[in-house]
């Protein structure tokens, strides 16, 4: 066992996760600190009208690039790269325009449902967010590929240390959700900054100049992401954050708040350890189907072992004392909260796994399988909460029917992921320049 823990630090991947995941845990931890004082600052009502707030953000990030910026890790050539990410930039600015004019058009309908019928007046932040969170999706990409991981790691904690100093001193100036609303335009910026400086000083040193040929090659070159993953993303998201809309237009906005509060203390925390995993699993997962493919199989499989011997022990914990700490750490509106919590950890256990590997898809360019996936999911999805709802069950085996559908989605795609790498189960290890094929298939049996 010692070896093993001897030999897992000593691993390139494992020390890169370990990295981010650091600045996850940093953010987490500022954002789990200050949670009881702002559960007092705001009522479950208000937070369920912050959730669908930032659940229709979720949905809309999916749309700000068309999906181009999953592509950035890809290419041999930075210059190539940096065309993709120059042309998300420029799709970013004109979706979150359109985004931010479209919930201005559709306040109507959220009003009735989140019960909030100033929420016309927030459509200049839906713009804001849209277009701060679409930024430093997309620069993340370039830092991805770079390897930048203790630079993206610092970005984890400014955006949460921005976000819950706005929502704290916010609170105090605005009546209602306004001041986490604020904060959530806050903490997006906070993460921006840094991001956009890293590629432009790149930029600026490789001359990496774009040029409009450069971007309509990329354009054309990598396609498919728009034709096929931007579908099958806007479904993942859907199926992700639509639920906290229909939970407030169902069952009111309260119960989307302790819905909200049970994903912040088990899903978030789990998510951002995910994409650590995942962000450097996809830098890994790109180099290695360049350059080494007989790598890909057990970087995959070891991964999958590994996080999911991680969640398992997440998850227990939470499990079994959430229902008896929510009361008592965030007072005693937030008590359902807790048995939520309890409802949600089987379907958290297999999201935590699923999405670590989730990017195989892409680096496969394997875009189909993850459309197929997700209108499967979307449709078990959706469907158990209307099914809950127009058979006249309570908030609670709403989320329970939600949790058990959501399982079943993450485990079609994790056999997805596993469909579009099985077939390098089986490579031999292919010689290093300058090396014996010998001394190259004794490295391979060793990884």
């Amino acid at each position: 066992m010692l070896n093993r823990l001897k030999n897992l630090t000593r691993d390139h991947f494992f020390r890169n996760v370990v990295v981010l995941a650091s600045g996850t845990i940093i953010s987490q931890l500022l954002i789990l600190a200050t949670l009881p004082i702002i559960t007092r600052l705001y009522n479950p009502a208000e937070y369920g009208v912050y959730s669908m707030y930032t659940s229709i953000i979720s949905i809309m990030l999916m749309l700000v690039s068309f999906s181009y910026e999953q592509a950035i890790t890809l290419p041999e050539e930075d210059r190539v790269a940096s065309s993709l990410l120059s042309l998300s930039l420029r799709i970013c600015v004109a979706m979150s325009l359109l985004g931010g004019v479209g919930v201005y058009f559709l306040a109507g309908p959220l009003a009735t449902w989140a019960h909030e019928p100033d929420i016309r007046e927030f459509f200049i932040f839906f713009i804001l967010s849209l277009f701060f969170g679409g930024f430093y999706q997309i620069l993340n990409g370039w830092s991805i590929r770079k390897k930048y991981f203790r630079q993206l790691s610092r970005t984890k904690y400014t955006q949460s240390f921005s976000l819950v100093s706005a929502q704290l001193l916010f609170s105090g100036l605005f009546k209602g959700p306004l001041g986490l609303i604020l904060g959530d335009v806050a903490g997006r910026l906070g993460g921006l900054i840094p991001q956009w400086r890293i590629w432009r000083k790149d930029v600026k040193q490789d001359a990496l100049h774009t040029t409009w040929s450069d971007i309509k090659e990329s354009a054309y070159r990598y396609r498919r992401f728009p034709m096929l993953s931007l579908a099958s993303n806007m479904l993942n998201s859907l199926g992700i954050y639509l639920p906290t809309i229909l939970l407030a237009a169902f069952y009111g906005p309260h119960v989307a708040g302790w819905f909200a509060l049970g994903q912040r203390i088990l899903g978030s925390p789990m998510t951002l350890i995910t994409s650590s995993v995942m962000n450097v699993y996809l830098s890994e997962s790109s180099q290695y189907r360049l350059h080494a493919p007989h790598k890909l199989y057990p970087l995959f499989k070891r991964t999958v072992r590994n996080i999911f011997l991680f969640g398992l022990a997440i998850v227990l914990v939470m499990v079994f004392i959430a229902p008896s700490a929510f009361a008592f750490l965030f007072g005693p509106e937030w008590g359902n909260s807790g048995q939520i919590v309890r409802l949600l950890g089987v379907m958290y256990l297999s999201q935590f796994v699923a999405n670590a590997v989730g990017t195989t898809i892409d680096v496969m360019e394997r875009q189909d399988l993850h459309l197929y996936r997700e209108i499967v999911r979307v449709i078990i999805v959706l469907g158990a909460l209307l099914l809950a709802k127009y058979t006249g069950q309570g908030s609670m085996t709403a989320v329970l029917w939600f949790s058990l559908a959501s399982t079943l989605g993450y485990m079609l795609h994790l056999w997805m992921s596993w469909t579009a790498v099985k077939k390098y189960r089986n490579l031999p290890a292919e010689p290093e320049p300058g090396n014996e094929a010998g001394a190259g298939a004794g490295q391979g049996q060793e990884e």
